[in-house]
């Protein structure tokens, strides 16, 4: 089942790619998802809290403990976030995770 839709489009279903082909749009489904072109992660390299780092694709945070992690970006902005007990996998180019604020006993990794 094609969904047809003219550009420039008014609106376009949730449940539909716009791109998918000429003739409509495709419905998104379990056999057929929404594409993303996000590749996957290549590497994975230790954070030493307080130590800069070059600013990767994301920062994986495995936390034994809730609590919160202080991240330094590049032009010296900071941000403490809220994490919970397990991974989280946050979309942050930061430079740098700073002691001063990180409460969250935790492991740290730049994902490239």
């Amino acid at each position: 089942m094609t969904i047809p839709i003219t550009a420039p489009a008014a609106y376009v279903p949730q449940t539909a790619i716009a791109f998918a082909a000429p003739e409509g749009a495709a419905l998104v489904s379990a056999t057929s998802p929404l594409p993303i072109s996000e590749p996957s992660y290549a590497s994975a390299t230790a954070i030493v809290v307080d130590t800069p780092f070059a600013p990767p694709r994301a920062v994986a945070v495995i936390a034994q403990a809730a609590g919160n992690v202080a991240f330094r970006f590049a032009d010296a902005s900071t941000l403490t976030v809220p994490v919970s007990e397990g991974l989280s996998i946050l979309p942050f180019a930061a430079a740098r995770i700073q002691a001063s604020g990180t409460t969250a006993a935790a492991s740290f990794y730049a994902l490239l």
